[in-house]
């Protein structure tokens, strides 16, 4: 893939998967801190044809509390044989309740990063157990 060519990301919300969260048409992400929902994607390039992931590529999900803070609240690595992100309960659990935000970037082996969805909204609510 060259540096010049922007791959962007469609969710797809796993059937498979019972838990209360919810990705909308821009991204946002409503869950309950400490649940552990899966969701799949899949990269595509601008013209629409599908990204073929690589050998050493690698996607990342990273979210903060706000877009000054130097170091992400909690990062996953994407599984990419599959497809998935999984959130862990540790991933949220101990985290306020509130607004972050977050991204996710496709990592190349040679060092090419590329952030292809940025500045995205994640809203933890209260878990009631």
């Amino acid at each position: 893939m060259e540096e010049s060519v922007k791959p962007f990301l469609l969710f797809e919300r796993r059937e498979d998967v019972n838990v209360s969260w919810n990705i909308d048409e821009n991204y946002k992400i409503e869950m309950t801190k400490g649940d552990t929902p899966t969701f799949g994607f899949e990269i595509f390039l601008p013209d629409g044809s599908v990204y073929e992931i690589e050998k050493g590529d690698r996607v990342v999900f990273a979210a903060k509390a706000n877009k000054y803070d130097s170091e992400p609240a909690f990062t996953i690595e994407a599984d990419m044989e599959s497809k998935t992100i999984s959130f862990k309960e540790e991933h949220t659990k101990a985290l306020e309740i509130g607004k972050y935000i977050w991204e996710l970037s496709l990592n190349k082996e040679n060092g090419y990063r590329c952030t292809f969805v940025a500045n995205k909204k994640l809203n933890l609510t209260v878990e009631v157990a």
